[in-house]
């Protein structure tokens, strides 16, 4: 865990849902209750993690979040070639659209709402399913925790 503790604080001042839960056999490598430790004496209170919750405090804990950085893809205008069939643009449109909303899958072609691993292999799935096979590549990446 190599995460900033400016991050931290950050996080935990912007109401992030943090954990305090020390018995967890996750916690020393989750998000919230990383950021749970640096909540600073300024901030009366937050929003925590129920810890009467179902599951909560198990190795199948609903609310963990990795410590590790994952690879995010970042737009996906150069998603479509020039090769690929006419149809294939608004099959995948169509898609992914009814996965999230119509807003963000614009946020994601732009480039303005990062695409997290899932979706972005959910897109994949999409290209493969209308018939696809070549490799399909995002505009850019990047790494970041998955808040």
């Amino acid at each position: 865990m190599n995460i900033a503790k400016e991050l931290l604080i950050e996080k935990a001042k912007h109401g992030y849902t943090i954990c305090h839960i020390g018995t967890c056999p996750l916690h020393n490598q989750c998000l919230r209750w990383h950021v749970g430790q640096h909540v600073p004496h300024t901030v009366s209170s937050c929003t925590s993690v129920n810890p009467h919750f179902e599951d909560v405090a198990t190795a199948d804990c609903p609310m963990y979040r990795s410590d590790q950085k994952v690879r995010y893809a970042k737009g996906m205008t150069r998603i479509f070639t020039s090769d690929m069939p006419k149809r294939m643009e608004p099959a995948v449109r169509q898609g992914v659209i009814s996965l999230t909303n119509r807003t963000y899958y614009f946020e994601y072609r732009n480039g303005s709402r990062l695409i997290p691993p899932t979706l972005q292999e959910h897109i994949r799935d999409l290209f493969r399913v209308n018939g696809w096979t070549a490799d399909i590549t995002f505009d850019n990446y990047i790494e970041d925790y998955d808040w």
